[in-house]
């Protein structure tokens, strides 16, 4: 079930508008104080990691304490990075370097993350597919001026492609790429996995009230004094039109589109969340925003989702019963699940 409303285009902007801590951010940016309660304490800080901005807010907190997760939580998207990267001396770049060579010898965690991979595959009926970068290798999203690779190239390229290739021995711990050429990349559930982990740490220490934001994968806990997180949902092609609030605790909202990293040749928009199917970048939406109970799960399904667009897409999410979404699709419609239609603008997402 789905509600259209012809004319308007939204996308979660997933920064924490906190109305739980009497604070928001302004179009601009800015801190835009909502009250004078002198009881309402936020530490945030920032820091660029896997490539985007990271943002902790812890609410209500001791300062010394606050600090010293926000410190453990930025530690833990390093080491995130460091070991899913697939493009320096990582697991992964071992992976596609020995691929139709030989198996690699990875953690416990480099196979949990390829087996949840496989497994949201599997639900998505390959919409996600870490194989995808056998394609994406060929895609140059910052090229200047911007270059459409050679048609035949991503032709050649799908016979790469396929998350039922990848060879997993849980006895030996070893990952197998059986095909040269093939590549995996955790693009499209790295970052919500490296949330979830800060989430994890910052819990550790018995904070309660806190969000964490990688680049719109968004995780939020708790709430300050009784009143809840909210999150903006804007307009993908014009980020300075707010459509409507999300009020959400204890749960993570996450957005895919194509407003970020694109590229326009003869009028026509190429993205970076590619079809697996194509070899080319899907276009059947502007952008997915999926809540869910673990940022890597709502990460990697959104990137699913966006692939399907709008009609397949929606009939996913209605399928599934612990997550909700809206699409927004390639004409700019909205379509909603059934869960968020039922709840109003004050309605709470606690999941």
């Amino acid at each position: 079930m789905s509600r259209r409303r012809s004319g308007l285009a939204a996308a979660f902007l997933l920064s924490a508008l906190l109305h739980a801590a009497g604070i928001v951010r302004g179009e601009d940016g800015r801190q835009v104080e909502l009250t004078a309660d002198p009881d309402a304490r936020v530490i945030e800080e920032h820091a660029t990691v896997m490539g985007t901005d990271i943002s902790v807010l812890i609410a209500n907190q001791d300062e010394q304490t606050a600090r010293r997760a926000i410190d453990a939580a930025f530690e833990e998207f390093r080491r995130v990075e460091a070991l899913m990267t697939d493009w320096r001396n990582s697991p992964f770049e071992r992976i596609n370097r020995q691929a139709g060579v030989a198996p690699v010898a990875v953690g416990e965690e480099i196979l949990f993350m390829i087996g949840e991979s496989i497994r949201i595959s599997e639900m998505t009926g390959g919409a996600f597919d870490i194989t995808y970068a056998g394609a994406g290798k060929l895609w140059d999203f910052k090229k200047k001026p911007p270059e459409l690779p050679d048609a035949e190239a991503v032709r050649r390229s799908l016979d790469l492609i396929g998350y039922s290739k990848i060879r997993i021995d849980p006895k030996a711990k070893t990952v197998f790429l059986p095909n040269k050429g093939m590549r995996i990349g955790l693009g499209g559930i790295a970052k919500g996995y490296a949330v979830d982990r800060a989430v994890e740490i910052i819990g550790r220490m018995e904070i309660e009230n806190f969000a964490v934001n990688a680049g719109g994968d968004l995780t939020v806990r708790g709430r300050k004094e009784g009143r809840l997180w909210w999150v903006a949902i804007r307009h993908p092609r014009d980020k300075a039109r707010t459509i409507a609030f999300l009020p959400i605790s204890n749960g993570s909202v996450v957005t895919s589109g194509d407003s970020e990293r694109f590229f326009v040749v003869d009028g026509i928009r190429y993205s970076h969340i590619l079809d697996p199917t194509t070899g080319y970048p899907a276009h059947k939406a502007q952008s997915v925003t999926l809540i869910a109970k673990r940022a890597y799960f709502a990460d990697a399904l959104a990137t699913g989702v966006f692939v399907m667009g709008p009609v397949e897409g929606m009939a996913f999410i209605e399928s599934q019963p612990h997550i909700e979404g809206m699409i927004v699709d390639a004409d700019g419609d909205i379509h909603v699940s059934s869960g968020l239609q039922k709840g109003d603008s004050r309605g709470e997402r606690t999941l």
